[in-house]
């Protein structure tokens, strides 16, 4: 894939973490062959899509269609939430330490709430427990099936039916990369939680996308991140960063586990040096990876390893 440097005329969209209209474009095609285009922010190396869709557009894509597009699953039922449960251990298990007794839990996009069930039965009855999805068949299994809390919609449709500083910790399991703009998402969660309240996100690593960059790259990550902009992101909405850590997925380093933490009022405003990504590095280590890919059939690898994760 070559990069080659677009002008504002092509693609008028800014970036989201640093404002820029300059970026390279990387690549052109998505998952399926589907026309996406991908480019790399020039001044902090952020990967996203652009043109990203209108926030209507997105959000009628995530009410009526995402979950019948990526698992043809728009009526779930037990079999599909028991299919959940494996995915999200390695989550849970980040988690604990922070599911004390009478903890106050918000998660974003909980799909059937298979992870937040999950959290709620470490806890107990102590806690209090709350979800958003915008898939109405999702949010209705998991109210009516398994007894959870959860509104129907997207974070910023119902933000403003939960209490300011009232979530000792909110949750995003793969959900932040598929926003419009993470800036105005974590601007909302920090609203949301307490003072010295945590923030618990995990997306996937662009350094290690765990598949063909064909396949990496599709219509629903409108965000690719590294602990870099991820980092970043954080700073930039006032949040401190307590860790942001690679993971181990079906292949090494392909997740991306971060913490980061409310400060206090008092607290706020410490100016830090923003990190950035170098723009033709990152281009360059994406090609890198593209090739190690093919050449060390990691293909199969994975399909072993996914295997495994599975029945543990």
């Amino acid at each position: 894939m070559k990069s080659t440097v677009a002008t504002t005329e092509e693609h008028s969209q800014v970036c989201d973490l640093c404002g820029s209209g300059r970026h390279q474009v990387f690549a052109t095609r998505g998952r399926g062959g589907s026309k996406l285009t991908t480019v790399i922010c020039a001044d902090c190396g952020l990967v996203y899509t652009n043109p990203r869709p209108t926030e209507r557009e997105n959000a009628k894509f995530y009410h009526t269609s995402y979950w019948g597009a990526y698992k043809h699953q728009t009526v779930p039922d037990e079999r599909f939430f028991q299919r959940r449960l494996p995915k999200i251990r390695p989550m849970l298990a980040q988690l604990r330490p922070y599911l004390k007794p009478g903890v106050r839990v918000l998660e974003i996009g909980c799909s059937v709430g298979a992870l937040l069930w999950s959290m709620k039965e470490v806890v107990g009855s102590t806690g209090h427990f709350t979800g958003i999805e915008p898939h109405e068949g999702h949010a209705q299994f998991a109210r009516e099936k398994k007894g959870l809390e959860v509104h129907n919609g997207l974070l910023e449709e119902v933000s403003h039916k939960l209490k300011p500083a009232s979530f000792d910790l909110v949750v995003m399991n793969h959900v932040l990369e598929h926003t419009i703009s993470p800036t105005a998402t974590l601007t909302t969660i920090k609203k949301l939680l307490k003072p010295h309240g945590h923030y618990v996100v995990e997306v996937p690593n662009v350094e290690a996308p765990g598949s063909r960059l064909s396949h990496f790259f599709h219509v629903a990550h409108h965000y690719s991140f590294s602990p870099r902009t991820l980092h970043r992101l954080a700073q930039k909405t006032g949040f401190a960063v307590k860790r942001v850590d690679s993971l181990d997925g079906d292949l090494p380093g392909t997740r991306l586990n971060a913490v980061f933490e409310k400060p206090t009022s008092a607290e706020a405003g410490v100016t830090t040096r923003f990190i950035r990504d170098d723009p033709n590095e990152r281009a360059a280590a994406l090609r890198r990876y593209e090739r190690w890919y093919w050449l060390t059939a990691a293909s199969f690898r994975k399909k072993i390893t996914h295997w495994q994760r599975q029945r543990m």
